[in-house]
C-alpha cells in the first residue's frame, strides 16, 4: 500500500481538467487561472486537446500539467491529477467554474472538521440506488448545515488525499468518459466506511450549458460518442458493478 506524505511545503493541490475554452459559459480555464491567482496551492491542469495545450502549457499560475493528445475523460483525469498532487488535499475543479478565496478555505475546513470525511463539496445528492435515482438534491442556497451525501457533484470538490490513498480509493475509468463515476465512488466510499458531505458553501458560480443536451456528441479516445449514449452504457455498467446479487447497497 502507498505510504502516502504530504508535501509540508504545499497546503492544497488544485486539479482542473481541461478541454476547450468553454464557449457555453462566461468562465473558462482562463478566467479560472485568474480566480487562482490569490489563492496559495499548487495548479495542476490535465489538458485533454491540443488547441488548449498550445495556448496554456506555459502559463504563470500552472504548476503541473499532463498532456493527452486525445480526451482521456472524466475518471482518467481526475486520477492523473491525483496522482501528481502532493498537497495534503485536492480540489477537483471544473475549467468552467469561478471561484473565490472563501469558497476553498470554507471547504478545506469542513474537509478537515467532518468526521470521516474523504470527500466535500458544495453540492450533494440522497440517492435510491437500487431504483437509480435521486431522492433528494442538495444545490447551493438550499442548506444551511452539513449534510452526509451519497456522493458529491463533480464540479467542484474537495478530497482528503491521506484518507483517499489509505484506502485504495481511485474513480473507476470503465465510467468514462463521464456519468455515474460520482455514484460510483460513494459507493466506494460507504464500503471503506468513510464518508462525503455536501456542506454549504456559496463563493462559486457554475453553469452547467451544453452539458445536459442529450444530443450533445463527445469525442473520447477519438471516437464520437453522444450524451445519451455513454449515460446508457455507463447506467448498464454501474448495474453489473453494484446491483449484482452478491453486491451489497445501502
Amino acid at each position: 500500500m502507498k505510504n502516502y506524505s504530504a508535501n509540508p511545503v504545499i497546503s492544497c493541490s488544485f486539479i482542473i481538467p481541461v478541454l476547450d475554452f468553454s464557449p457555453h459559459s462566461p468562465y473558462n480555464i482562463k478566467t479560472l487561472l485568474s480566480d487562482l491567482e490569490g489563492i496559495h496551492g499548487e495548479v495542476i491542469c490535465i489538458f485533454n486537446s491540443r488547441e488548449v495545450y498550445d495556448k496554456l502549457h506555459n502559463h504563470p499560475r500552472i504548476d503541473k500539467y499532463c498532456y493527452n493528445n486525445v480526451n482521456a475523460g472524466v475518471s482518467r483525469s481526475w486520477n492523473i491529477g491525483i496522482n501528481l498532487a502532493e498537497g495534503r488535499c485536492a480540489f477537483v475543479l471544473n475549467s468552467d467554474i469561478h471561484v473565490r478565496p472563501l469558497a476553498i478555505e470554507q471547504l478545506e475546513s469542513y474537509l478537515f472538521s467532518l468526521d470521516k470525511a474523504v470527500l466535500v463539496g458544495p453540492q450533494g445528492t440522497h440517492l435510491d440506488f437500487k431504483k437509480l435515482s435521486i431522492i433528494k438534491y442538495f444545490e447551493k442556497g438550499t442548506f444551511n448545515e452539513p449534510v452526509l451525501t451519497h456522493d458529491v457533484s463533480g464540479f467542484f470538490f474537495a478530497i482528503h488525499l491521506e484518507r483517499f490513498f489509505k484506502h485504495r480509493l481511485m474513480f473507476d475509468v470503465q465510467f468514462s468518459p463521464c456519468f455515474y463515476e460520482e455514484w460510483d465512488m460513494g459507493l466506494q466510499i460507504i464500503q471503506a466506511g468513510l464518508a462525503c458531505y455536501a456542506v454549504p458553501v456559496k463563493d462559486f458560480e457554475h453553469h452547467w450549458g451544453a452539458s445536459q443536451d442529450e444530443n450533445l456528441s463527445v469525442n473520447y479516445f477519438g471516437k464520437e460518442i453522444t450524451r445519451a449514449e455513454i449515460m446508457s452504457k455507463n447506467r448498464e455498467r454501474f448495474v453489473a458493478k453494484w446491483l449484482k446479487p452478491s453486491a451489497t447497497v445501502n
